[in-house]
């Protein structure tokens, strides 16, 4: 990962890194970066369907996996970066960049699983759904 693969139509939006978000070493610990991954995620949902549910009904995270190229500091606005990647019949990847002062720091994939409300199992996503997500999708 050395530059960004966002394409035109990705969601950007600007977070802050708390002091608290640091760690020993003077970098935003790990653990908060998927926080901020987790903030940008949900703001880049709640603009894209409106309501902060992409028209699916309960969802979870699968799988996360995270890619660190450069550390994040302190005192420097994170830009943010989100668009869909791959829309299954359950499921969706949602891909993050962390980018600061130009630089791409942190590339993230999340797979997130539709389920269903009553039985708390995997849920075909519906065509509101797929409306919503394909239009954030990389062409």
């Amino acid at each position: 990962m050395t530059a960004s693969t966002a394409p035109a139509n990705a969601f950007t939006c600007d977070l802050e890194v708390r002091w608290s978000d640091q760690d020993l070493n003077g970098h935003v610990n790990n653990a908060r970066v998927l926080t901020l991954a987790e903030e940008a995620r949900v703001r880049a949902d709640t603009a894209w369907s409106g309501t902060g549910s992409a028209g699916v009904g309960g969802r979870v995270v699968r799988n996360l996996e995270v890619e660190f190229a450069r550390a994040l500091h302190y005192g420097r606005p994170v830009r943010a970066t989100v668009w869909v990647g791959r829309i299954g019949r359950t499921s969706y990847t949602i891909c993050h960049e962390l980018s600061q002062q130009g630089q791409l720091c942190v590339y993230a994939e999340c797979v997130m699983v539709n389920l269903d409300a009553e039985t708390g199992r995997p849920a075909e996503l519906d065509a509101d759904a797929r409306q919503v997500l394909t239009r954030q999708q990389a062409s």
